[in-house]
């Protein structure tokens, strides 16, 4: 039996490597778009789950509030960082565990929330959170403002790097 000569396939051949390459590479290029659409979906739901259940515990806290004027009603904390931006979910988690340390001073009248801000500022200064998405942050508090019933806390959040044992 006689075996053809290859040389007469070899331009069908170098047209399918190259097919076969361009199909690979093409599906390189749409999954990193997809990937990166998909990071960004899962981004915007967590930011979007966090903003339900804060104004969930927002209408709760509000409804038991709603008949006195001159109590704190609310916390926001901002975020800064020093050094490289933080994640957005990173953030997210900070702001939650650090409203949830101040909650204390919900129902709080506003003028005397000198008595226990020094108090807030003494347990959480360089306060450590621990297991936030594989890192530790150390917060400490900046500033404590008061506005139309708001309690505003901006923080400073930086990277704990553990000692070597």
């Amino acid at each position: 039996m006689r075996v053809p000569p290859f040389e007469r396939y070899y331009r069908y051949v170098r047209y399918s490597v190259v097919l076969l390459l361009g199909s690979v590479i093409g599906a390189a290029v749409y999954h990193s778009i997809f990937m990166n659409n998909f990071n960004t979906v899962v981004r915007l739901n967590g930011q979007l789950k966090e903003q339900l259940e804060q104004s969930g515990r927002d209408i709760d806290d509000l409804k038991k509030l709603q008949h006195q004027h001159t109590v704190i009603k609310s916390i926001v904390p901002y975020i800064e960082d020093e050094d490289k931006p933080l994640n957005v979910l990173v953030e997210t988690e900070l702001k939650k565990r650090l409203k949830e340390d101040l909650s204390v001073f919900i129902g709080k009248s506003i003028y005397s929330i000198d008595e226990n801000a020094d108090m807030a500022r003494t347990l959480l200064k360089n306060k450590l959170y621990a297991g936030i998405r594989g890192a530790d942050y150390r917060v400490s508090i900046l500033t404590v403002l008061v506005v139309d019933n708001v309690l505003q806390v901006w923080a400073r959040a930086t990277v704990y790097e553990r000692p070597p044992a």
